[in-house]
């Protein structure tokens, strides 16, 4: 597939097949015998001022209604699993009195009290909880129907339709795949090696996982390649192997036009070795987006598709024989979506302050977002990798790292 064949047009209809990599992401938590939920994106935006429901509920239905990976569920099995867009839309719930200081996942068990289906929707959902003046704003989707960016956006429409602004919709057809392939790259350094865990082996029997927020204030340069340093460096205090950190990309610079909540997005994987810098890790990252690397695809991932959503799950998933080692395949996730306007996501009667996302479970995974003024770093993991302190005491040397 070319270029020219990603024609993009506005879109109320999607029905396709799962691409393999969206596949992937639907069979996580489909096993009765694994010990992985299902993996979803979470944003949360806090800000001041109280909006009524009925002005919630309106905008909703604005964004659901032109974007059909609002309505996504899956029919068919297997090679033949395919999207439709006639599910239910997503869902807004409105929660009160809610116990939550938004530093880890203590008292946040009511941003997934109520499940997520891929078989009949809702796949994503809008969670506002409001009181004395504040309001947090929380789009939580299964990671199949988006990725980061994609939800991103579909909180920019929402916001957009608050303001009575024109929404932008959604503009393609096609899959992460399709645009992967219409540039074609066939080579790449991008590989997994033998790496380690950031905190070093399991320990201990707790199941699950923890994450923890950290706020930094001021402006940060180069924050994505000095936490990768900081990865690197705490990660080689209990082992020589090359610290691998896995780099989410958005795909969409490959189409700047392209407006999707769905999935576009692929993953860069860079070692870092003792000797080498923050500045080496930046030109590794560099070389590789100049040779777009993030769009080198192997045919045979295909494959996955051919295997039932609870057999993949259980092949690539935690389960109780292997939760205690596992091996990891790698250091961590660093997902950086950059500088963040807030007026982007504030409206007459709201102003947000500051966005943040809550990490995906199943590995060590790092959100970076950045306003003007300020710096936000989730940090999550396993429970048993996260132990003794060690989760703490790791973000303790971050933030060290990062105001030297």
């Amino acid at each position: 597939m070319n270029q020219n064949a990603l024609i993009l047009s506005p879109q109320t209809h999607i029905s396709r097949p799962l691409s393999a990599p969206e596949y992937y992401h639907a069979c996580i938590g489909t096993s009765a015998y694994t010990l992985e939920s299902a993996r979803e994106i979470v944003f949360v935006i806090e800000g001041l001022g109280v909006l009524p429901e009925a002005r919630w509920q309106q905008a909703l239905g604005c964004v659901t209604t032109l974007h059909p990976g609002t309505r996504l569920r899956i029919t068919g099995r297997r090679g033949k699993t395919r999207w439709c867009c006639d599910g239910a839309p997503t869902r807004l719930r409105f929660v009160d009195h809610v116990l939550w200081d938004s530093r880890s996942e203590i008292g946040a068990e009511f941003i997934q009290a109520l499940p997520l289906s891929l078989e009949a929707g809702p796949s994503s959902e809008l969670i506002i909880t409001q009181s004395q003046n504040r309001c947090v704003v929380i789009v939580r989707a299964l990671h199949a129907v988006m990725d980061g960016r994609g939800a991103l956006f579909f909180l920019q429409e929402l916001f957009r339709a608050l303001r009575g602004e024109s929404l932008l919709g959604t503009n393609a057809f096609f899959s992460d795949v399709d645009l992967i392939r219409s540039v074609g790259t066939t080579k790449s350094t991008s590989k997994h090696r033998k790496t380690v865990a950031l905190t070093g082996s399991a320990q201990g029997g707790e199941r699950g996982d923890t994450w923890r927020r950290i706020t930094l204030f001021g402006q940060h340069k180069n924050v994505l390649a000095r936490v990768a340093k900081a990865m690197a460096i705490f990660t080689h205090q209990h082992s020589d192997l090359p610290a691998l950190i896995a780099v989410p990309i958005d795909l969409r610079r490959h189409a700047p036009a392209l407006h999707s909540t769905l999935n576009f997005s692929s993953m860069l994987l860079i070692g870092l070795c003792k000797h080498e810098t923050a500045e080496d890790f930046q030109q590794k990252l560099n070389d590789m987006l100049l040779q777009k690397m993030e769009t080198f695809y192997m045919q045979v991932f295909n494959w996955i598709k051919l295997l039932p959503l609870h057999w993949l799950d259980r092949l690539v998933s935690r389960t109780l024989k292997n939760e205690k080692n596992k091996t990891p395949l790698e250091t961590a996730v660093l997902s950086n979506l950059g500088l963040c306007a807030a007026d982007a996501f504030s409206c007459d009667g709201f102003q947000a302050e500051t966005l943040y996302g809550i990490p995906l479970k199943g590995s060590t995974f790092c959100f970076l977002f950045g306003t003007k003024d300020r710096l936000e770093i989730t940090l999550g993991m396993p429970k048993n990798v996260a132990s003794n302190g060690r989760l703490d005491a790791f973000l303790d040397f971050l933030q060290d790292e990062l105001t030297k």
